[in-house]
């Protein structure tokens, strides 16, 4: 559970935990690759744009000719650049070795070993998470369905019912999404983050095999409340404060270092002024 559980998150009732069969969910990204189109949404700044598609407050300044990089509007038009896949993440299986997962991914043990500062390449635990790289030369699968627009009500009305199922602060869950999308199912991020949460593909597919969400549909309105509040309490477990899970939220677990980025601390600072607005 969270360090700091009791006012943000609640302790829910122990349960039985499933095994978790190995699973690969993309959470380290690099950039920038090539230049995309991406409209502001209400709350973000240059900063936490940067930082979501991997660039720096200068690069999108001088891609935009902004003069003051403190002044962009909502339903601006930006040119940024899109984030590529460079390494996943895998969660350990029950009986995996390293080179088992090695083979998996067609690379090397020495090469997992390095990427994940293993001393002991015969000693891994289940249940623990190691980088990868990203497989390739996959099928495409087809995208989801577009999200459709809902009315306000609903998406509040589903904010409140999955929080408090899950144990995360009402007024927490309510302040995530009003940041990443003005609580707006019908938004599709130029990266490919969807509606109310601005759920990655990626991490909803890691929610619904990891984290017990089973089917989720990341295009519709409820099950993408569900899917991020789930997401948001899986941060509070695996993070000592607040602001750490909220940053983890924002550009994935790996990325969270020993010190938080400016882009990091402005969302999370930005996500806790919010919350009073919904108690």
């Amino acid at each position: 559970m969270a360090r700091y559980r009791g006012r943000h998150l609640r302790a829910r009732p122990k349960k039985r935990t499933p095994v978790v069969v190995g699973t690969a969910t993309a959470l380290w990204f690099a950039g920038p690759a090539r230049a995309a189109t991406y409209e502001v949404r209400r709350g973000e700044t240059l900063s936490s744009i940067a930082a979501r598609f991997g660039s720096t407050v200068a690069a999108l300044a001088a891609a935009n000719n902004l003069r003051d990089p403190n002044l962009i509007i909502a339903g601006q038009r930006l040119r940024v650049p899109a984030r590529v896949r460079v390494s996943s993440t895998h969660m350990v299986a029950p009986g995996e070795t390293l080179s088992s997962i090695a083979a998996r991914y067609g690379t090397a043990v020495k090469a997992l070993a390095r990427m994940n500062h293993i001393k002991d390449v015969n000693f891994i635990v289940a249940g623990s998470s190691l980088r990868v790289p990203a497989l390739s030369g996959a099928a495409p699968t087809a995208g989801p369905r577009a999200p459709q627009a809902v009315p306000a009500a609903n998406v509040e009305a589903s904010l409140e019912r999955h929080a408090r199922s899950h144990g995360v602060e009402v007024a927490l869950a309510k302040a995530v999404a009003w940041q990443e999308s003005g609580w707006q199912q019908d938004v599709v991020s130029s990266a490919g983050a969807v509606g109310v949460m601005q759920v990655m593909p990626d991490t909803a597919d890691f929610v619904n095999t990891s984290l017990g969400g089973g089917g989720l549909d990341l295009s519709a309105a409820d099950d993408n409340v569900r899917l991020g509040v789930m997401y948001l309490r899986h941060m509070g477990d695996q993070m000592p404060t607040l602001k750490r899970a909220l940053a983890a939220y924002f550009t994935g677990p790996g990325n969270v270092g020993a010190e938080l980025t400016a882009e990091q601390q402005h969302y999370a600072a930005n996500v806790i002024s919010l919350m009073p607005r919904f108690r």
